[in-house]
């Protein structure tokens, strides 16, 4: 299963598919997944995406 994660830190994206957890490649962070399946994620506009990562980081604020 292919899963999507995004960093609550910085708002990295990452695609993942052997692991249920991921740490950000950017900034070292644990990711937390965002729910949404990789078939709707690919289906969404660039600005969709963009504000889901920008909810993830605000979540913490």
């Amino acid at each position: 299963m292919i899963r999507v994660f995004v960093c609550p830190e910085c708002g990295k994206i990452r695609i993942v598919s052997k692991f249920l957890k991921a740490e950000c490649y950017q900034c070292g962070a644990q990711m937390k997944p965002c729910g949404i399946p990789y078939t709707e994620w690919v289906e969404m506009s660039r600005e969709e995406r963009e504000q889901i990562s920008e909810k993830f980081r605000n979540q913490d604020s």
